[in-house]
């Protein structure tokens, strides 16, 4: 027999396929997955960096995150990986920008970047901790949040800036705002 409306050329099976039952969903998948691909080039360039531009940042090391909040300091995770299409667009839009960059430079501040782009352990475990199982994952530790807020999956500058303040825990850094 003929597939359900298609022809002697089978041109119906691939019609009904596109068609069919969950046609919308395949098509809005396909539209996702399209804007997926095309996203990084539709992005602007990423700014140029020196070696000193990116000196802020530091390899994650969780066990001393507690030291530091304990010493007063703010600290930010980034947890990436260079497969993360998320995380890299976070990275472009949000922390690379001048006004965040300036934030995670500035003193009393600690950025530290874990990189998942191979499995770790402990890079897993420290993911658990906020319930989450993939990333990108963001988080601000101070003395305002020594438990570490999490930030969400799609970084904005004010919600980076926002957690860096609320983590520093002083009415100055609320006040400024």
């Amino acid at each position: 027999g003929r597939a359900a409306g298609g022809g002697a050329d089978g041109g119906g099976a691939a019609t009904f396929l596109l068609l069919g039952p969950g046609w919308a969903r395949r098509g809005a998948v396909a539209v996702l997955l399209a804007v997926a691909l095309a996203a990084p080039a539709a992005l602007p360039a990423p700014l140029p960096r020196a070696a000193a531009a990116d000196a802020f940042w530091q390899p994650f090391d969780a066990p001393a995150i507690g030291g530091l909040v304990r010493a007063g300091h703010v600290v930010f995770v980034d947890v990436t990986a260079q497969w993360c299409l998320t995380c890299k667009v976070n990275e472009r839009l949000v922390l690379d920008s001048a006004a965040v960059r300036r934030r995670l430079a500035s003193p009393g501040v600690v950025a530290m970047r874990a990189d998942w782009t191979r499995p770790s352990e402990t890079i897993t475990a420290y993911l658990r901790r906020f319930g989450r199982y993939g990333i990108p994952c963001n988080a601000v530790y101070g003395p305002g949040a020594p438990a570490g807020l999490a930030l969400p999956e799609i970084l904005t500058a004010a919600a980076v800036d926002d957690a860096l303040r609320q983590a520093a825990g002083s009415d100055d850094a609320r006040a400024e705002r």
